[in-house]
């Protein structure tokens, strides 16, 4: 996920950088870029699953104002990419399966983590409030498009025999596995956001749920966070 946070925010500042190369300085003074932390809310939890307080995740964002006549309402929209975590005490054991089930790791089974990571790339509009005096609020709704999913474990290596025996040989690992099946490719939902200047705070309620309907669990997150607008 850094890697990927990361080579986003290079790209949002090349195209910054680039879009400021070809057009006038009131265009430019009209687009800004974001940069967020928020921790994720799991609903919708199976009923063997307990998922960690904080389930952090990341977002980036570029977009562009239009003041409505000389009000202080703006329209705003752009792009951006949410990446998202679902820490738990649970694991898939198949994740190409026609429906995804969770299993709770198994007592006497040391892990540090097991978790799902999403990643959206996904396209926000805004209709914000800025003061003079630099409070802003924004109300919103964003469509994201998935485009990457993989879950990580780390801890000790076991497998679960069909008659429920579990077989450990207490060595640490790390495994990881890409694409997880059922996924829904669309996700949406209401945005909120109000600040002082740079700062904000950041509320994303999804509508959608995780997975496909009767393919997996109906998990959605609720996110709560802070961002950065310096542009």
């Amino acid at each position: 996920m850094k890697r990927i946070l990361i080579s986003s925010i290079i790209g949002m500042i090349f195209i910054s950088t680039a879009f400021s190369q070809v057009v006038t300085e009131s265009t430019i003074r009209k687009f800004n870029i974001g940069i967020g932390a928020f921790a994720d809310i799991w609903q919708g939890q199976a009923p063997e699953m307990s998922t960690r307080t904080i389930n952090q995740g990341a977002q980036v964002f570029g977009m562009y104002n239009y003041q409505v006549k000389e009000s202080a309402v703006y329209l705003a929209g752009g792009i951006g990419m949410g990446m998202h975590n679902l820490y738990s005490d649970t694991y898939i054991p198949d994740i190409q399966a026609d429906s995804i089930g969770f299993e709770k790791i198994p007592d006497g089974v040391s892990y540090k983590k097991s978790k799902i990571s999403l990643t959206y790339v996904d396209v926000p509009l805004e209709f914000r409030i800025r003061t003079k005096k630099y409070f802003r609020i924004a109300f919103g709704f964003k469509v994201g498009f998935l485009i990457n999913s993989h879950t990580k474990y780390k801890g000790n290596r076991f497998d679960v025999e069909d008659d429920g025996t579990v077989n450990s040989d207490h060595v640490n690992v790390v495994e990881k596995e890409r694409d997880i099946k059922q996924l829904e490719t669309w996700r949406y939902g209401p945005t909120f956001r109000i600040g002082y200047k740079w700062f904000n705070i950041t509320v994303y309620y999804q509508l959608s749920k995780m997975f496909k309907v009767d393919r997996g669990p109906q998990l959605y997150p609720i996110s709560i966070g802070v961002a950065v607008i310096p542009f």
